[in-house]
C-alpha cells in the first residue's frame, strides 16, 4: 500500500483514472444536489409567474426525467476515464445509449402532449372527437418511438438499410393500393385539425346544403333542408368551397320592391324615409340605404339594404316579416300601391277607321273628277 502512486497501474488503469473516474461522479452528484435545492425552487418559481401548467411539465421533466438523464450523462462520462475490456465497454455503452434515448423520447413525448393538450381544451366538443384525439395521440407516440428505434439500431451497428428499403417499397405499394382512403383519412385529420366546420353547422356545398350530422373518417353526413341524408366523402368535401352558416357573425340584407306608376312624386319620395323608420325601430337591425332604383317593366323599383346582427335564420325571417307589414300599413295610409305585373291593351276601332279611308278616297275622287272636268 505504500508504493501506490498515482500512475500505479491496477487493473489496466491507473489509480489516477480511478480517481478522475470517481471525482466525476461525486462532483457531478454534488452540482446535482445543489441546482435541486437551491436553483430549481427558484427557477420554478420564475416559470410558474409564466405559465402555471407550464411549470408542472417543467418539474415533471427535471425530477422524472431529467435527473436520471443527467445521471447517465455521468456515468458516460466517469466510465470513458477508465479502459475497460472491449465487449464490456460496447454493453455498457449500449445500456447506457438505450436509457438516454429512452429518458430523451420520454421528454419529447411529454411537451408534445403538453402543447397537444393544451390546443385540445380550446376545441373538443364531444366524445368522438375525444377518441379521435386519443387514437392521434397514439399514433405520434408510436411514431417517436419508432424514429427512436431505427436511431438506436443504427448507433448500435445493425444494418437498417434492408428495413428501411422493404418498409419504402411496401408503403408505396400500400400508398398506391390504398390512395383514395387515405386521401379521406388525411382530410378528415384536416377537418378535425382546422375546423372549417363542426357538427351542427348549416353548410352549403356547391348544390348541396343541410347540417352536419357525422364528421367520420372517410365520409361526412349531412341532414338536407328535405329530409335526406347526404354522404360526401371527406376529399370531395375539402376540394369545394364551404359556406358555412353557423359562424356568421351577421347578415345582410337585400331586398327590392315595386310601386305603380301613378305614384304621385311626393309620395315616391317619401318612400325611402318610411323604410328607413321601420328598420331602425326593429331590435338586431342597422339600417344601410333605401332608393328609388330604376324603373321596372311595370312598377317603379325601390332596393333596401339593411344589416341584422344575429344568424339565426328564423330572426331574420321574423324581422323580414315584421317590415313587410309595418311597410303595408304605411302604404295603406299614405295611399301608395304596389306594383303587380299587368299589361295595357289599347284597342282600335278599325270600322271608324275604315269608314275615314273609304270617305277620304270618295272626296280624293270628287277632287280628281272635278280636276279632270275643269
Amino acid at each position: 500500500m505504500n508504493n501506490l502512486r498515482l500512475g500505479s497501474i491496477i487493473l489496466t488503469n491507473s489509480l489516477f483514472d480511478y480517481l478522475t473516474s470517481a471525482a466525476i461522479i461525486i462532483i457531478g452528484y454534488i452540482f446535482i444536489k445543489i441546482f435541486d435545492r437551491v436553483f430549481f425552487t427558484k427557477i420554478c418559481q420564475l416559470v410558474d409567474r409564466i405559465s402555471s401548467s407550464f411549470s408542472e411539465l417543467f418539474q415533471k421533466i427535471i425530477k422524472k426525467r431529467g435527473y436520471a438523464l443527467f445521471y447517465i450523462i455521468l456515468l458516460y462520462l466517469s466510465l470513458s476515464q477508465l479502459n475497460i475490456m472491449k465487449q464490456i465497454n460496447r454493453v455498457i455503452n449500449s445500456i447506457l445509449l438505450i436509457l438516454s434515448v429512452y429518458f430523451t423520447v420520454l421528454i419529447i413525448i411529454d411537451v408534445i402532449l403538453f402543447f397537444l393538450k393544451k390546443y385540445w381544451r380550446k376545441k373538443v366538443v364531444n366524445e368522438e372527437q375525444q377518441r379521435v384525439f386519443s387514437a392521434s395521440i397514439f399514433f405520434i407516440k408510436v411514431i417517436i418511438w419508432f424514429i427512436a428505434l431505427l436511431f438506436i439500431l443504427d448507433n448500435l451497428n445493425i444494418e437498417i438499410t434492408g428495413l428501411m428499403t422493404g418498409l419504402g417499397i411496401g408503403g408505396i405499394a400500400v400508398a398506391f393500393a390504398a390512395q383514395t382512403i387515405l386521401a379521406d383519412i388525411f382530410n378528415y385529420f384536416t377537418i378535425f385539425f382546422d375546423k372549417p366546420f363542426d357538427v351542427g353547422d348549416f353548410i352549403i356545398v356547391g348544390d348541396y346544403k343541410g347540417t352536419i350530422e357525422h364528421i367520420g373518417i372517410k365520409t361526412t353526413r349531412i341532414r338536407s333542408l328535405s329530409g335526406e341524408q347526404l354522404v360526401i366523402s371527406n376529399t370531395d368535401l375539402m376540394n369545394s368551397r364551404i359556406n358555412n352558416y353557423k359562424r356568421m357573425q351577421r347578415r345582410r340584407i337585400n331586398f327590392s320592391f315595386g310601386v305603380t306608376y301613378d305614384t304621385p312624386l311626393e309620395k315616391l319620395k317619401q318612400i325611402p324615409e318610411m323604410v328607413e323608420s321601420i328598420i331602425k325601430d326593429i331590435d338586431k337591425t342597422e339600417f344601410v340605404r333605401a332608393h328609388f332604383s330604376e324603373y321596372g317593366n311595370f312598377s317603379l323599383i325601390h332596393q333596401v339594404v339593411y344589416f341584422i346582427n344575429d344568424s339565426d335564420y328564423k330572426v331574420y325571417m321574423d324581422i323580414q316579416q315584421t317590415i313587410n307589414f309595418k311597410l303595408r300599413e304605411l302604404f295603406d295610409q299614405s295611399e301608395i300601391r304596389f306594383a303587380f305585373p299587368t299589361q295595357t291593351i289599347h284597342l282600335v276601332d278599325k270600322l271608324s277607321d275604315r269608314e275615314n279611308y273609304y270617305s277620304s278616297d270618295y272626296k280624293s275622287a270628287d277632287i280628281n273628277k272635278e280636276g279632270s272636268e275643269n
